[in-house]
């Protein structure tokens, strides 16, 4: 069927596009490092963006995907245009009732809290910061329900496009709206918040044209007890509340990294329940784990969530067949896929974390502490990269079949696992800890999801991805090797900008060119497919 081969293109689109977004974010963070380094002010902007994104992925792409897409889709196979596009209408009414509500009461505690807590100077700064960019959630959220309903359809071009636009936007915000907010680094950023702000706006605007040839114009509809909206709600609860603990966590790991950092010029100390204890961490972690972060997201982003979201739909519309068989194969190979670009991926980043922190980060505001300090985030979480991608594909598996509460109840655990890590971690490895923290949590999520989804469906091809991942790994190895030689010969930067490119580039150059030698040798199906997705279609 030509439905067996079709989500390797639509990955194909949704990966060149991220490649696009990620290669204009790397952009953004090079000119955001040189400017910021790793400051408060930075650290500051990292939390006042991490709690819009929070709500988000509780309200929006997360939830709201997971829930309304497999709804969608089964209207789309079974009803008419006029009951699917209705049930748009509804949802999306409900969506910006909610989330305006939540902007104008957010807006409100802002304003008051500073008059009702007294607030040290580093989270006066991340409030002020919060009230430019908390509205942002309602456009994002409302741009998540259009790419769920235009990936639903099979159109992932704009969908995929539409984070391009906030990097552009963020780095255009450095160049025209920081220097209007004053001299400072402290002032310069809320230019940023502003930014982020406008693209969220764009954003929407992006989408409403696509829409509109789709047939599909929005229309305010108040038919709350709409069976399909009702069913979207069951299926979203339980998505939130898993969220909810996992999002929270995420942005825990940034107000532990701000809240047990010395503030300068401040007290080395702080006491709990009269015990005196030095603060473990330094101002900037936060944006150490912020820079680490967003390396570990490129590849996690243009093979691992484009992977997913291409494939979701393909999912939901075989669940809806109750085609278990076409099911168990795309699920398959979707995780040989991520499997196949995670594993060197993982390797790759441990390896090249100082040339690639070197050449992209490292100048004016960036120094070589702060180098160093975020390739110890990266080396340890690089560790994960394998499970952050194969997870995406695995919980999308789950929501497919409309089971949401399995994956909620893993990721709760994982939750309270994440938390005890953290708050131990961070006295022996610094901000590392909380890296390293994720990696462990997110590598047992994926091993007990893989082993309940297997259980449920009794999915069959497990040797096949067993084969598969052994001759990655052996390739891998190859790669370690000829990767961690070339590193050995190659010159000390001093600085110079060449240099570090050499630095990066042919050791980079090699590793590719002896893994995917090896695995060809190996006659990987998976390099096959990627041979196959990437080259001209002839039809």
């Amino acid at each position: 069927m030509q439905e067996k081969k079709s989500f390797l293109k639509s990955a194909k689109t949704v990966s060149l596009c991220t490649l696009l977004s990620r290669v204009l974010g790397l952009a953004r963070d090079i000119l955001c490092a040189s400017v910021f380094g790793t400051s408060l002010a930075w650290d500051a902007l990292v939390v006042a963006f991490k709690i819009p994104n929070l709500f988000r992925r509780l309200f929006g792409e997360g939830a709201l995907s997971a829930a309304f897409i497999p709804v969608f889709t089964e209207y789309l196979e079974t009803k008419s245009k006029k009951d699917a596009w209705e049930l748009v209408n509804v949802t999306g009414t409900l969506l910006f009732i909610i989330l305006g509500s939540l902007v104008v009461l957010a807006e409100i505690s802002f304003s008051v809290i500073p008059s009702v807590v007294s607030l040290n100077h580093k989270w006066e700064l991340v409030l002020n910061l919060l009230m430019i960019t908390f509205p942002y959630v309602l456009f994002i959220c409302m741009v998540a329900l259009a790419m769920a309903v235009l990936n639903s359809l099979k159109h992932f071009l704009i969908p995929a496009l539409a984070p391009v636009t906030l990097n552009i936007c963020w780095i255009m915000g450095v160049f025209l709206l920081t220097p209007i907010f004053g001299n400072t680094l402290e002032n310069k950023i809320f230019g940023l918040a502003v930014a982020i702000l406008i693209g969220g706006m764009i954003q929407l605007a992006m989408q409403l044209p696509v829409l509109k040839k789709e047939g599909i114009t929005f229309m305010p509809s108040l038919n709350f007890s709409h069976p399909g909206l009702k069913r979207i709600l069951a299926l979203m609860l339980p998505i939130i509340f898993g969220l909810a603990a996992v999002q929270i966590n995420v942005l825990m790991d940034s107000f532990i990294a701000i809240a047990f950092a010395k503030h300068p010029g401040g007290a080395e100390n702080f006491s709990i329940a009269g015990i005196v204890i030095p603060y473990p961490l330094e101002t900037g972690a936060a944006s150490v784990l912020y820079y680490g972060d967003r390396l570990i997201q490129f590849p996690l982003g243009v093979f691992g969530i484009a992977i997913a979201t291409a494939v979701f739909p393909f999912f939901s519309t075989y669940a809806a067949r109750k085609d278990w068989t076409n099911f168990s194969k795309t699920l398959n190979q979707a995780i040989r896929a991520v499997l196949f670009i995670g594993i060197p991926a993982s390797i790759g980043l441990i390896l090249l974390r100082k040339p690639l922190v070197e050449l992209f980060y490292e100048r004016n505001a960036f120094t070589a502490e702060s180098t160093y300090r975020t390739t110890v985030v990266i080396f340890y979480y690089a560790i994960g990269v394998w499970a952050y991608c194969a997870s995406h594909v695995i919980i999308r598996a789950f929501y497919s079949i409309q089971d949401t509460k399995t994956p909620v109840k893993v990721g709760a655990g994982m939750v309270g696992l994440n938390l005890v890590l953290n708050l131990t971690l961070i006295w022996f490895l610094r901000e590392g800890g909380l890296a390293l923290a994720t990696a462990i949590s997110a590598t047992i999520q994926i091993i007990i999801l893989s082993a309940l989804l297997h259980k449920k469906l009794n999915i069959t091809g497990y040797k096949h991805i067993f084969t598969s991942a052994i001759k990655t790994l052996i390739a891998t190895c190859f790669m370690y090797v000829t990767c961690w030689i070339m590193l050995k010969i190659m010159p000390n930067s001093d600085g110079k900008l060449m240099i570090k490119f050499i630095r990066l580039l042919i050791p980079l150059i090699t590793a590719l060119t002896t893994f995917f030698t090896i695995s060809f040798l190996l006659k990987s199906e998976e390099l096959r497919y990627l041979y196959t997705s990437l080259r001209k279609k002839k039809q």
